[in-house]
């Protein structure tokens, strides 16, 4: 595998595309450390206490940490995702979505197109209940009025969008599969909490058995 990486590295088109997602991956996992307005930031880390073993845990895995902080990329490629998987099988049942898969790459641009508004149709929504989940654990500073509920929620929906425009730069200018990607870079940058997590439960184990032979 190294040797492959050292191969791609050495010609100047495929450096150039590693780089670019490097570089892409790096904005996405600034955008997951950018807080929404009117949150308490003291509380946040306090969700994934709450949501431990539900979907939601999932979801913060898949976020990778974004979930939990309740940052700008809160909701990570689920939107994106879920809509993907949506589209293709009404490809199967819906004969015109099935007319435009078979069009070749014209008709790959519009299914895209379509995914990109079925993916910001699921963001509103989950973005809503997000945002109730988020209040109904007293996570905002305040009662949030109607005007301030639209704006979190929009931020959450944009980020959901910026998500899925950064994963098909990947695509289009990178090396390719930017969910996939994204995806990875996640699931790493939770390899240390679960490294330390697994490790505290083993000496905690550990330590009860010791003082229950004792």
């Amino acid at each position: 595998m190294f040797q492959t990486i050292r191969n791609a590295w050495k010609v100047d088109d495929l450096r150039k595309k590693i780089l670019f997602s490097l570089f892409i991956l790096l904005l996405y996992r600034i955008g997951a450390q950018i807080p929404v307005p009117f949150l308490t930031p003291d509380l946040t880390t306090a969700i994934s206490a709450q949501t431990a073993g539900s979907i939601f845990d999932y979801m913060n895995i898949l976020s990778g940490g974004a979930f939990a902080q309740a940052t700008l990329f809160a909701l990570g490629v689920s939107p994106y995702i879920t809509a993907s998987i949506v589209i293709q099988l009404l490809a199967v049942a819906i004969p015109a979505l099935e007319r435009l898969s078979k069009e070749g790459e014209e008709g790959r641009k519009k299914i895209n197109a379509i995914t990109r508004y079925v993916t910001i149709g699921l963001a509103l929504v989950t973005s809503y209940g997000y945002m109730k989940l988020l209040n109904s654990y007293g996570y905002f500073t305040h009662e949030l009025n109607v005007f301030e509920q639209i704006v979190v929620v929009a931020c959450y929906c944009a980020g959901a969008s910026l998500v899925m425009w950064l994963a098909e730069k990947i695509n289009e200018v990178g090396i390719g599969n930017g969910i996939s990607m994204i995806l990875f870079a996640n699931i790493i940058s939770r390899g240390p909490d679960l490294v330390m997590s697994l490790w505290n439960m083993v000496v905690s184990d550990s330590y009860h058995l010791v003082v229950g032979i004792l």
